[in-house]
């Protein structure tokens, strides 16, 4: 939390796109964890898969989401500089 009220050194528009990425890396993380506690984890429960395995799908799962919620933002913030 600290970080948000350090000023960061740049311009106003790295500062933005830094805010952007972050906002991206945060929104990606929600919905992949929404994802594995619903979908993955009742889907590997179905499947019988053992513990060891579900834990390693649910985090799979929030990774990949929280690395497409940082690369959309990223896109969108170039594509905003533009």
């Amino acid at each position: 939390m600290a970080q948000t009220l350090a000023r960061f050194p740049g311009s106003t528009a790295q500062r933005q796109q830094l805010r952007l990425e972050k906002v991206g890396v945060i929104g990606g993380f929600l919905v992949g964890l929404g994802l594995a506690a619903g979908v993955v984890s009742g889907l590997m429960a179905d499947l019988g898969a053992p513990d060891a395995l579900a834990f390693v799908a649910v985090a799979l799962t929030v990774a990949a989401a929280t690395r497409l919620g940082l690369s959309a933002a990223a896109a969108l913030s170039r594509k905003l500089a533009d």
